[in-house]
């Protein structure tokens, strides 16, 4: 059986589209026939919080780490047949040392992310909006990592600051590659906006930076309001969630998912 790819969506800081990416790309992905896990890692449980149902008060990654619940107990079937999710579970304070600890832990987390490897095409993660010990210990065992960059002024230099550990812990022995950079909250219509892009287009490396870039769009936040991604919020989906459909076809490209030649863009540094 072929390995699946595990997916590290990552921050520097919230309020960038990290979540929003994660979700509806996902959602794009199992559109696209992909068998597709969506962990949610972030102690937050944007994700939960993100579509309908109770999902942040079920049992989730943290019990799984824990050993009191076991994955395919855990796991929720959505109403598309190929997306799972697993929701961040509890995260209380009695509970958030452990849980921190165990996602450090290379060893169980490693077990974890190797095992489902084996039942999906693709597991994206999305992680807290920090890179610290939780998201450097999912970032050790996972196979590509995609940055959210907002279309703003300093979003650059956040990245940058990303790129920068994503470097060390390449040069520590650790595997992760980097898919690219994904342009989030584009405003076309403004031009501090449309200067960030084109910056980042020049800035960075020849193909670093997504073809797609995700806008900021009403209906992204009138589906996060709704508990659904954009691509269910009408029977008509909204022309946004063509831009997610892009970016996971992009996705696949830059991870050589249907091929054996991955295509990931090398580390800068």
């Amino acid at each position: 059986m072929t390995s699946g790819k595990v997916v590290v969506v990552a921050s520097q800081k919230g309020g960038v589209g990290k979540t929003t990416l994660a979700l509806n790309v996902s959602f794009a992905l199992a559109r696209r026939s992909r068998r597709t896990l969506l962990i949610d890692a972030d102690p937050q449980g944007s994700v939960g919080y993100s579509i309908q149902g109770e999902v942040h008060e079920r049992p989730g990654l943290v019990e799984v780490l824990a050993g009191s619940q076991g994955f395919s107990e855990a796991v929720i079937r959505t109403r598309l047949k190929e997306l799972d999710l697993l929701p961040v579970g509890s995260t209380s304070p009695a509970t958030a040392f452990a849980w921190s600890a165990a996602l450090e832990d290379g060893a169980q987390v490693g077990r974890l992310l190797d095992d489902v490897r084996r039942h999906y095409d693709l597991v994206l993660v999305d992680t807290p909006p920090t890179i610290g010990g939780v998201t450097l210990g999912l970032l050790l065992h996972a196979d590509f990592v995609v940055l959210p960059l907002q279309a703003e002024p300093l979003a650059a230099r956040a990245v940058r600051h990303l790129l920068s550990a994503l470097a060390t812990l390449r040069q520590e022995g650790a595997q992760v590659q980097l898919a690219g950079l994904v342009l989030t909250m584009l405003q076309s219509r403004q031009e501090s906006s449309l200067a960030v892009a084109e910056e980042s287009w020049r800035l960075f490396p020849d193909r670093l930076v997504f073809d797609a870039a995700v806008p900021r769009d009403p209906a992204i936040l009138e589906a996060s309001a709704a508990g659904v991604p954009v691509g269910l919020l009408h029977r008509r989906p909204p022309a946004v969630a063509a831009v997610f459909d892009q970016i996971a076809a992009e996705l696949e490209t830059r991870i050589g998912l249907d091929t054996n030649d991955e295509q990931a863009i090398p580390l800068l540094g």
